[in-house]
Parts: C-alpha cells; sequence; structure tokens
C-alpha cells in the first residue's frame, strides 16, 4: 500500500522512537491515547507517518516503534506538553513505556514523498549525506529543538538498500540509522 508524506515548510517536524513494556500495549494504546488523541489535534499536531523499527545502531533500549509528526510551531508542542490533560496522564504514558525518545525537531521543506508499506527506508540522522544516495528527503536540525541530541545533524529518509544496510554497523555517535517500515495509514 501507498503512504504520502507532504512537508510543508511552514511547519516542524517531530522524530520521535520507543519501546512499549510488554504487557502495557492496552495501557498505552486503549487508555492514554484515547485520552490524548483530541488534545494533540487541539494544539495543531498531525501524525505524519508512524513505523516499526526493524533494526537500528542505536545504543541502549532498542526501539521498536516511532513516528514522525507535524507541529505547526515549537510553541503549540510546548503548550501541548503543559496542557492540564496532558499532564494528567503523562504517567500513565511513562509507566507503559521501557524507551521514549522525542522532542528531536526538524525544519521541514516543500515536498511530498510517496511511500510503499511494504518496502524498508532509513531514516538516518547525521551530518552528511550518506555518499552516492539521493534522500526522499533532508531535513535540518531545529537548533531551540526541546532536545538537542541532533544538533547540527539532519535527518534523511532513503530507500533501503547495501549502502544503509552498511551503515548500521557505524558508530552511533557518527551516524544514527534507523531500519524502518512505515505502517499503514489509518483510514
Amino acid at each position: 500500500m501507498s503512504l504520502r508524506i507532504t512537508l510543508n515548510p511552514n511547519i516542524k517536524l517531530e522524530f520521535a522512537f520507543g519501546t512499549v513494556t510488554k504487557g502495557k500495549e492496552a495501557q498505552l494504546f486503549g487508555e492514554y491515547f484515547s485520552v490524548i488523541n483530541p488534545v494533540l489535534a487541539e494544539h495543531g499536531a498531525n501524525t505524519a507517518a508512524s513505523f516499526a523499527v526493524i533494526d537500528t545502531n542505536w545504543q541502549g533500549v532498542t526501539p521498536v516503534m516511532g513516528a514522525l509528526t507535524f507541529w505547526p510551531s515549537l510553541e503549540n508542542r510546548k503548550n501541548f506538553h503543559e496542557d492540564e490533560r496532558f499532564l494528567s496522564v503523562k504517567q500513565l504514558r511513562d509507566d507503559a513505556m521501557d524507551l521514549l525518545c522525542g522532542g528531536h525537531m526538524f525544519i521541514s521543506s516543500d515536498k511530498e514523498v510517496n511511500l510503499n508499506t511494504d518496502s524498508d527506508y532509513a531514516l538516518i540522522l547525521s551530518d552528511e549525506n550518506v555518499q552516492g544516495l539521493e534522500p526522499l528527503f533532508n531535513l535540518p536540525f531545529i537548533s531551540d529543538s526541546p532536545q538537542k541530541d541532533y544538533i547540527g545533524k539532519s535527518l534523511a529518509l532513503y530507500a533501503w538498500n547495501e549502502v544503509t544496510e552498511q551503515l548500521l554497523t557505524s558508530v552511533a555517535s557518527s551516524c544514527e540509522v534507523f531500519k524502518v517500515r512505515f505502517n499503514v495509514p489509518n483510514s
């Protein structure tokens, strides 16, 4: 199935990934998201795409899922995280996660990207492009992002291939690689 991501220079893109604690899936996807999805929408958040993490060179707890989320501005994201409705269920979310790594914000561009949900892709965080490959998108990190882990780096998306496969063995501090498969969008 196909998935279209429409990038827009007037929005910011958040890259987040994590791992749900075994046995707490209903707590996160049922209890937390049923409450928080309308609040996210009120603050202008829109999930561009969610994905499964198939492999990575990330160090620590291995992420298994992630999302690319559009925000109208950093202020909208900040206001969401200060909203009492979020704060009242934040612990429910946090308690259901072995790993949650978000707040990595990137400057969007003006581009449409068509993806195949049956194919694998590489989300790569690096300070340079992958030699010999043209990214499907390449978005620079926002210096005033809530999380500062990727200062000086960009988030690039590539079709998975032999070159991106070799990057999995690279040191994570120089280039973080996430082999992902995008989820079929909700109808």
